[in-house]
């Protein structure tokens, strides 16, 4: 365990040796279930002042162990995963990460994110938006639509 942190705290600049050792430290801690190794991770983070370090250990320890709980009592990192969930697929994708990936990258982040649909465009909710922010301009606004409009029709 102890070489996992000093090696950590080694690659700070090097994102790929970073993720590396983030995984060594998450299978320590799914083996043995024990997160003393998580929080001298994001320790060394602190101690160097690396934010991007931290907020990347602890994003994707709550990747993998979700319902994971971080709380700093009197200056003292903990993390609790007695009510957590492994999520054996974010597991899966740190695997495929480690070694290739940077965790400064943002790849990184996309790849525990996973494809996200975007909502499709609410006409009406956008109408009444526009109408309760600018109501004395609703017959301006209408004016502009239909003047798009065929410019629309003419580029099609």
């Amino acid at each position: 365990m102890e070489n996992i942190v000093k090696s950590f705290a080694r690659s700070l600049g090097n994102g790929i040796a970073m993720g590396e050792q983030l995984k060594a430290a998450i299978d320590h801690v799914i083996k043995e279930r024990d997160t003393t190794v998580i929080v001298k991770l994001i320790n060394a983070a602190q101690k160097k002042g690396d934010k991007q370090a931290e907020s990347a250990v602890k994003f994707t320890f709550g990747k993998i162990f979700e319902g994971a709980k971080i709380e700093t009592k009197k200056g003292n990192l903990s993390i609790r995963i007695k009510d957590a969930t492994l999520s054996n697929s974010a597991v899966d994708i740190l695997n495929s990460l480690a070694g290739k990936v940077s965790m400064r990258g943002t790849n990184w982040n996309k790849a525990f994110k996973g494809e996200t649909d975007k909502p499709e465009f609410d006409v009406q909710a956008w109408a009444e938006k526009q109408v309760k922010a600018r109501p004395e301009q609703l017959e301006a606004m209408i004016a502009a639509l239909k003047a798009q409009r065929s410019n629309v029709k003419k580029a099609a």
